[in-house]
């Protein structure tokens, strides 16, 4: 690679102009056609945007704001406004209005370069008025202070005197908007700049025939540095993408004939899910065989030039640089804004799983009074590091000592000089034990669940026993379309048995101690980093009560929605059933706390208001309010169309339980058991029963609370798949063949069990997505003088500790007037918890309470529940 031995970055650019004039230099696609720039063309650009702000009397304390979306003009209005002498002050596009005008005032930048959809989205009268020259792309601009970059066309540099430029003059005065509040100006001067694109050429990892694809945007140091300065001084290709969605990436990837994608650790999550998506539905053991034609197809999908992803920019999530680096080269950097920004690397060849790589040369890195793990502040010096921060010369100072920059950044290096960062200094949680969290850590553990789309941890205070302690709550954004998949509508449960299930193999003062359900996305950076004060300020100041601001605003489509009949009537029944604010966009869960059980009521109420009967798969299948009226309405327009189906008015709970299920469901039901059935379930018994006694010791208390005939409902705690088994194993020979249990669908269709399923009376069937057919299942069982086993809390507990019970059993009871058999199991949850593959010996008690009718517990089904949970909580102290 051919040594770099200018200091300006202009004019290294300017060099490599003369060595290859003709080589593409920037290139975008626009709608079927290529816009392409080569290095000539590029220079002569260059020296006109030059030329332009010299003859406006320039000079090196001159502020030349930048605002525009990636292109070809931006990197061209960049090397013009440097080689005039001018500071380039980049801002980002996505800005509020309010934050470019406070920006643009703090700079006091008079010329500023805009493209047009920014201008007119961004820039209201007064910004406009108080800015001397206005340079818009895109437009035949010609107006007071407004001239298009068209017009551009004066007296090149070369005709002119430039003014002298120094490697220590600034270049660039970069805004970093970052996880704080307030933005700082760091000044970066041409030497800070020069001084790290010549260790990251050292390095030897990209030459000129690369082209690099340019997604992120420029007006950040990461991509500035890759995307820009890298390419340009070894004389490779720039190629511009406006998309970031993966399949339109990789589609230019192919077409433009990209080596090199320069990313943030999000881009890279979603092409390692779209890439390795296919390979997890085939066997851990024989994976390995098809690597080589996996291979061969995801090379075939990025083209035969592509061979180097870069991350940089935020952490990169545990697995992923090493999954994608078996098909190309993986690099991972490390760096800020101050620094210029690159600091380490963790190259191909060399790369250590979750270490952020090794320092560039040039550059040394030390940790700042490292605790016993060797973790402490990471301490950056070297000639990348920044000139100080804008018009903050104490803070400067405050970062900046003995010419080394404190980074804020925690970590440690190990023997091989590796860098391992553990989070934010500012970030890390101290709680009152001492201990110390760093929660994107944690966050990274718990991102591990399919149900978690994204995760902030924050610490927070609260009292307990008379005193304040610290304990970790979360913000999570649930994956919606897995849940949608999996069709699971108990949101707000599978969030936490997911946090239960993974804390359980953290230490105790890692688990979190509270979470809530949002919607919407976590504010994040352009570089995809949480703005955790932004967090902090929504859900901890504010307290997490559900905000009732102003109604959101509508489109004309769904204003037209909100105004139909249909729409009208759901909405005013939602409100008056539920008694809060809703919209049309309100989650049925996540907003308004409607679980399975009260999507069936819910339903019911709005199958009287229409006169129609709605099916499970609207019941099920809908997520907001929106989806259910347009739903309803579609359901409403069919029926019109054909002969109606005559509406089932008395369609409460006992018209439900009085209907036979589905033949599918019905078949799975054998009523009476024939001779083998008993034969089966009488070997079954004795050898769970053997089995149980002398693994787990099982012990059987209160065997005679049981009626001597059915029909009832044995009601009991579950925190485990032993339980079943145990209930099963503690009856009579008469007892366990008259006994039916109500079990979840996913499992028992398992083709190693699913032959079981009769034999053991399993009625499999997925409560969360079809409970009218769970309940009239269980109905037809006690209807037959049957009995049933159910498990009120619907799911594992993941602590052994007894979870709030759903209405299922309590329904059943008071419906077809069934005594409830309360049952408290001990000790399977240690025997067989949820987060282990296979079950382990502990001692196992069980305890059969006596009957108890639905009149004796409460009126409705939820004093019914509330009181039932009671009862069998109490059983653990009768032993």
């Amino acid at each position: 690679m051919q040594e770099i031995k200018d200091e300006l970055i202009h004019q290294i650019f300017f060099e490599m102009a003369r060595r290859q004039p003709k080589k593409v230099a920037f290139q975008i696609r626009k709608g079927s056609h290529w816009q392409r720039y080569d290095y000539s063309q590029s220079e002569l650009l260059v020296k006109q945007v030059a030329g332009y702000l010299i003859e406006q009397g320039l000079n090196r304390d001159s502020k030349v704001v930048l605002i525009s979306e990636n292109r070809p003009e931006w990197p061209i209005i960049y090397l013009g406004i440097i080689a005039s002498g001018a500071v380039c002050v980049p801002l980002d596009t996505e800005l509020s209005e309010r934050e470019l005008s406070n920006l643009i005032d703090d700079c006091g930048g008079g010329y500023i370069f805009v493209s047009a959809k920014v201008l007119d989205a961004k820039f209201n009268h007064d910004l406009k008025k108080k800015i001397k020259k206005i340079i818009v792309l895109d437009r035949n601009e010609q107006d007071g202070n407004l001239i298009s970059f068209s017009r551009l066309s004066g007296r090149a540099i070369d005709n002119l005197v430039a003014p002298p430029i120094r490697p220590s003059d600034i270049a660039s005065l970069i805004y970093t908007s970052g996880t704080t509040s307030t933005p700082k100006g760091v000044l970066l001067s041409q030497a800070n700049l020069v001084s790290n694109l010549k260790g990251i050429l050292k390095l030897e990892v990209c030459s000129q025939k690369d082209n690099f694809l340019s997604i992120l945007p420029l007006h950040h140091t990461y991509a500035f540095m890759v995307n820009l300065l890298v390419p340009v001084s070894i004389g490779a290709t720039v190629t511009f993408c406006s998309s970031l969605k993966s399949d339109e990436i990789l589609s230019l990837i192919k077409e433009a004939k990209i080596s090199i994608l320069v990313g943030v650790p999000h881009l890279f999550s979603l092409l390692h899910r779209k890439i390795f998506k296919e390979l997890k539905n085939i066997p851990v053991l024989i994976r390995p065989l098809f690597y080589p034609l996996f291979k061969t197809k995801v090379s075939q999908a990025f083209g035969k030039d592509f061979r180097i992803m870069v991350s940089g920019g935020a952490r990169l999530e545990s697995g992923i640089g090493s999954d994608l680096g078996r098909f190309f080269k993986f690099i991972e950097g490390y760096g800020l804004t101050e620094t210029s920004p690159v600091l380490t690397l963790n190259l191909d060849k060399r790369r250590k799983s979750v270490s952020v790589g090794r320092p560039l040369p040039g550059v040394e890195i030390k940790i700042d009074k490292p605790d016993k793990f060797g973790i402490g502040e990471v301490l950056a010096r070297g000639p990348n590091i920044m000139q100080g921060y804008f018009k903050q010369p104490q803070l400067t100072k405050q970062v900046i000592q003995g010419g080394w920059f404190f980074t804020g950044d925690q970590g440690y290096l190990d023997r091989e000089g590796f860098l391992f960062l553990t989070g934010r200094k500012k970030d890390v949680i101290v709680l009152s034990s001492g201990k110390n969290i760093y929660p994107e850590e944690l966050e990274g553990h718990y991102l591990k669940s399919p149900f978690i789309k994204e995760v902030c941890i924050l610490g927070r205070k609260e009292r307990r026993f008379e005193r304040e302690l610290d304990s970790l709550f979360a913000v999570v954004v649930p994956d919606m379309e897995y849940f949608r998949k999996e069709n699971q509508v108990n949101i707000n449960e599978r969030i936490r048995d997911e946090i239960n299930i993974y804390s359980r193999c953290l230490p105790q003062y890692q688990h979190i101690m509270g979470f809530t359900v949002i919607k919407e996305g976590l504010p994040r950076t352009r570089l995809n980093k949480i703005k955790r004060y932004l967090v902090k300020e929504k859900y901890l100041k504010k307290g997490l009560a559900l905000e009732h601001g102003p109604a959101p605003l509508l489109s004309e489509e769904d204003k037209k929605i909100s105004e139909s009949d249909t729409a009208q009537i759901v909405l005013q029944y939602l409100s008056q059933e539920l008694k809060r604010p809703l919209n049309l966009n309100s989650h049925l869960e996540i907003d308004l706390g409607i679980d399975s059980l009260s999507r069936v009521e819910l339903v019911l109420g709005l199958e009287e208001k229409f006169a129609i009967n709605i099916p499970d798969s609207i019941i099920y299948g809908v997520f907001t309010v929106k989806e259910l009226i347009l739903d309803i309405q579609e359901l409403i327009q069919l029926t019109q169309t054909r002969e109606r189906p005559a509406f089932e008015e008395s369609k409460r709970w006992a018209g439900i339980l009085n209907t036979l299920p589905a033949p599918a469901v019905l078949d799975k039901i054998r009523i009476p058991a024939r001779g083998i059935d008993k034969g089966l379930t009488f070997l079954f018994k004795l050898f769970f029963l053997l089995i149980f006694r002398l693994v787990w010791k099982l012990k059987v208390f209160g065997k005679e609370n049981l009626p001597e005939k059915g029909p009832f409902i044995i009601c009991a705690n579950h925190s485990s798949y032993l339980d079943g088994f145990v209930i099963f194993s503690s009856l009579s020979q008469r007892g366990s063949a008259d006994l039916f249990f109500l079990g979840h669908a996913k499992i028992f269709q398992h083709p190693l069990i699913s032959w079981t399923v009769k034999i053991a009376r399993v009625i499999s069937v997925d409560p969360s997505t079809h409970l009218i057919e769970a309940m009239q299942a269980a109905s037809l069982v006690l209807r037959n003088k049957k009995n049933i086993c159910i498990f009120p809390e619907g799911g594992r507990s993941i602590d052994g500790q007894i979870k709030d019970f759903k209405k299922g059993a309590a329904i059943l009871s008071k419906e077809l007037n069934v005594p409830l058999v309360p049952v408290n199991i001990i000790g399977t949850n240690h025997a067989w918890p949820v987060n282990r593959r296979l079950p382990r010996p502990y001692p196992i008690q069980l305890i059969f309470g006596k009957p108890l009718s639905w009149q004796t517990l409460g009126l409705d089904y939820a004093q019914i529940s509330s009181e039932l949970r009671k009862k069998i909580v109490e059983l653990k102290k009768l032993v």
